[in-house]
């Protein structure tokens, strides 16, 4: 080997020991590692408010499928005086005949309210005893009513005050739901309730209008007998 050979030889051994030592060296980038750290951060924030989503979403299914207990708030609302406070209109009607106990509760107070006011009997022969007779039992009638819806006013008061407290303590979406139903389902009932008085109240009326008339025809009655009786005694 001549002295060339020798140098170039040493000269690629020293080459190719230095390469790995060179390619071994790293360079720090600061603004790279910070992106790499905000892009970290900003994927566990993600996944943060991912699992608090998934979270709600569960309490809102449970919150659903929970009972919400509502048989047992305003128990008051669902007694038959309350349900059935307006009685039928025949039946309330046929109350001034002498059929007051045909009305339940409510014909069970004005059979007591009658005879309490009560200060002779008619005989049945006896039509004019017996529109007195039926006025003092439609005034009887009436005022039961009247005390009965005022009764039924006052318990259905505290029981819709009890679903209002129950409203701003529901535990979940499922009583809220729920207890806001039966509120409107009350109000409902409430209106079908105001809607069937005021139809009683024009019974009352056109029953006041009908023992009106009747009193003027027996009047009238009266005095075309007299005028005849009188007429048949001067010929």
């Amino acid at each position: 080997m001549t002295r060339s050979h020798a140098a170039q030889a040493t000269a690629l051994a020293l080459s190719l020991l230095g390469a790995p030592a060179s390619a071994q060296v790293m360079v720090y980038d600061a603004k790279s590692y910070a992106s790499l750290i905000k892009q970290a951060s900003t994927a566990l924030d993600q996944l943060h408010a991912l699992k608090a989503q998934v979270e709600q979403a569960k309490a809102l299914y449970e919150g659903f499928n929970t009972p919400s207990g509502l048989g047992g708030i305003a128990r008051q609302l669902d007694t038959p005086a309350v349900r059935a406070l307006v009685p039928d209109a025949d039946l309330y009607l046929s109350a001034a005949k002498g059929d007051l106990q045909a009305l339940g509760q409510i014909g069970q107070q004005a059979q007591a309210i009658r005879e309490a006011s009560r200060i002779q009997t008619t005989k049945p022969s006896d039509p004019v005893g017996q529109d007195l007779e039926q006025a003092g039992n439609r005034a009887a009638r009436d005022l039961a009513l009247g005390r009965q819806v005022a009764t039924v006013g006052a318990q259905r008061l505290q029981g819709l005050q009890a679903l209002t407290v129950a409203l701003e303590t529901a535990p979940n979406i499922r009583a809220v739901v729920d207890i806001q139903t039966r509120l409107a389902a009350e109000q409902a009932m409430i209106t079908n309730d105001q809607m069937r008085l005021q139809g009683l109240a024009m019974a009352q009326d056109a029953e006041a209008r009908l023992q009106n008339q009747r009193d003027q025809e027996r009047a009238r009655a009266a005095s075309d007998a007299r005028l005849a009786a009188f007429r048949e005694g001067f010929p």
